[in-house]
């Protein structure tokens, strides 16, 4: 591995210079190139200790001696430009003191300034001289725009990349919200309905008064017949998802690392996290450490925090973390919709990995994650798209509420999720922890900036375009909401989003049924539409069971009620009876067992499920694209991660 960062020639001379902003006009002269760790040296940056360290390193992760420094915060970025231009005998450019001509970039030419990290800066003698994270690099991409050869001085990356979300502010944060919806309408949440459902809508509505009407007890059997067997749809998977989930055995994506053997970590390739965050000062050390535990080399990490505009609080908290150059803090403009998915949206264009995560605010995911969903990634299918971790809570023992909170998700996650990918049946995505390859994700338009459950959408138009999403077995924890009005806030958004993505894909069902054959469109059907349709009608078996009952105040009259109340009372108890096995054979696989009895009050649960529910019908129709926000840091044991955070991990050779 040669240590001179493959910057090209040059030598040291004026390295003192630069690193106090002096600037260097001779050209370099021949002789041997220095190396950057002898030039950090001769800066003060890192003592010789330091470098043999970082030299080791080096060796083991195959980046380059500067991108380590940086991403270890041994040195700043703009540190490094300016050993690298004392390498080269170039130029360094401060971007903050000395910005960019606004009028020499062209807003067409975005997309090749982004990839060659560089972009016009002034004109200088009848020419124009850009700016570049790395001029190699970036030499022939300017050549191929200027038409010619031109004048490349050094500057950060970080500092081009913000520069250009400066100038182009308007035209990214239009192609976030708008572009799905321009080049795929019929993907797009931004409109409710299409004008054929709601046609359909009322023609049903209609008939189905006009039928009540005319034959009221023939027209409620049936529909208490069709919408019962629904429910039984529903809590088929649920049962079949216990055998195929558990017993069926892992699919070749959630064995690929231990069939992989230890990893060379030089081989590893460059990978993105996104981490949109709104009002989460208060977690944000909690998460920040999580991710600097992470066991990959951390040169190759590209982390984003993305922060609301209008959120000053968690962005000034992030700043204050000194956190070394591998985050980038991206401040995305405001405008409506105000959503996650428009944020990720918003900083894609900037992702630099072969591979991208998005992780949550309150995340903790496990430190091998990444190299888990490399791994299968390389197992070599083209289509894998996406592969899921899982998901479950480090609080889940704090109250009833967070209780029954660890069963849904270890059933959801542990059983169903798998059951799905071994079923060839389109995969809703968690919403966090969600691996995917960058190339196809923008190739899919990316996040419905109008959804709300933007990766349960994202995985069923992975489905509709013939892609597929795996799982690995890597564990992501959470902080589980232990307050009512807060966890209401979630579901209910959950449930909107769902419904969102039911009636975006229902507008051309006979093109859902071809794109995802007859397995893919029923699986489509029981957990896109039954799961959202069980959560707003079982309480209403409840009251026809209850009714039935009621009215039979004769002996003809109950033995005619018969049939109707055994049939309401056997969707519901073979509705709760598989979730409740499924929540018993989840939390006891996952080392839960504390849990496996909790599962009995999973009625009860499921009440607060259908209020939530209601309220994102609700929400539909009135506030279709409202977030609704969810608090995090309300756990009693947000202080105690809080405190492990406080205890930085090791963060490699110092100095």
């Amino acid at each position: 591995m040669d240590n001179r960062d493959d910057y090209g020639p040059g030598l040291a001379e004026g390295a003192a210079r630069f690193l106090h902003g002096a600037e260097e006009t001779n050209p370099p002269q021949m002789g041997r190139r220095p190396l950057i760790g002898e030039l950090a040296v001769e800066a003060g940056l890192i003592g010789r200790e330091g470098v043999q360290r970082l030299l080791t390193l080096q060796k083991r992760w195959g980046s380059r001696l500067g991108e380590i420094m940086v991403s270890l915060g041994k040195a700043k970025g703009a540190d490094l430009a300016k050993l690298v231009a004392a390498q080269r005998g170039l130029r360094f450019v401060d971007l903050g003191s000395e910005p960019a001509d606004p009028t020499l970039a062209n807003a067409t030419l975005l997309e090749s300034y982004i990839v060659g990290r560089c972009m016009p800066w002034r004109w200088v003698r009848r020419e124009p001289v850009y700016v570049a994270a790395d001029p190699d690099r970036a030499r022939p991409i300017v050549e191929a725009l200027e038409g010619k050869p031109c004048p490349i001085h050094i500057a950060t990356g970080l500092d081009i990349d913000h520069a250009l979300r400066e100038r182009f502010r308007k035209e990214l944060d239009d192609k976030a919200r708008l572009e799905l919806a321009s080049n795929t309408p019929e993907s797009s949440a931004s409109q409710r309905m299409s004008i054929g459902q709601l046609r359909l809508m009322c023609a049903g509505v209609f008939f189905l008064v006009l039928a009540v009407a005319v034959a009221p007890t023939a027209t409620l059997l049936l529909l208490n017949m069709v919408l019962g067997f629904c429910f039984l749809a529903v809590a088929g998977l649920r049962f079949l998802s216990i055998f195929v989930g558990i017993v069926a055995g892992p699919t070749p994506e959630e064995l690929a690392f231990e069939r992989a053997g230890e990893m060379t970590e030089a081989d590893l390739p460059d990978y993105t996290v996104i981490v949109p965050l709104f009002r989460e000062a208060a977690v944000l050390p909690i998460l920040v450490d999580a991710l600097r535990k992470l066991d990959y080399p951390s040169s190759r990490l590209d982390i984003k925090l993305v922060f609301e505009e209008s959120d000053a609080a968690t962005y000034d908290a992030a700043v204050r973390l000194q956190l070394p150059g591998n985050f980038d803090l991206i401040r995305v403009p405001y405008s409506l919709p105000l959503t996650k998915p428009k944020a990720c949206n918003y900083v894609l264009p900037f992702a630099r990995g072969e591979f991208v995560v998005v992780y949550d605010a309150e995340d903790i995911p496990a430190p091998d994650q990444l190299k888990r969903a490399v791994a299968a990634f390389r197992l070599g299918d083209p289509k894998l798209a996406c592969v899921q971790a899982q998901l479950n809570y480090y609080n889940w023992s704090e109250n009833w509420l967070t209780r029954q909170f660890a069963i849904e998700y270890s059933s959801f996650f542990d059983l169903l999720l798998p059951t799905l990918a071994k079923l060839g049946m389109p995969v809703p995505l968690g919403g966090t922890s969600t691996h995917f390859r960058t190339s196809l994700l923008k190739e899919a338009g990316a996040w419905d900036p109008y959804n709300v459950t933007e990766d349960a959408d994202l995985g069923m138009r992975f489905a509709l375009l013939g892609l597929r999403t795996g799982i690995i077995r890597s564990t992501t924890q959470e902080e589980a909401n232990c307050e009512l009005n807060n966890w209401l806030r979630q579901r209910s958004r959950w449930i909107k989003g769902w419904l969102q993505t039911y009636f975006v894909r229902m507008r051309r069902p006979l093109t859902l049924y071809r794109a995802l054959g007859l397995r893919g469109f029923i699986g489509f059907q029981i957990v896109i539409g039954g799961f959202s349709l069980s959560s707003l009608v079982h309480p209403l078996f409840y009251l026809a069971a209850f009714y039935s009952i009621a009215s039979g105040r004769q002996p003809h009259d109950f033995l005619e009620n018969m049939p109707v109340t055994a049939f309401n009372v056997a969707v519901l108890v073979s509705g709760f009876g598989t979730t409740m096995l499924a929540g018993m054979a989840a939390t006891a696989t996952r080392g839960l067992k504390p849990l496996v009895l909790e599962t009995l009050m999973m009625p009860a649960y499921w009440l607060l499920i259908s209020a939530g529910a209601y309220k994102a019908l609700l929400q539909f129709v009135l506030r279709p694209f409202h977030w609704e926000k969810t608090d995090h840091g309300l756990s009693r044991l947000t202080e105690a991660q809080l405190m492990k955070a406080r205890h930085k991990p090791d963060e490699g050779p110092s100095s």
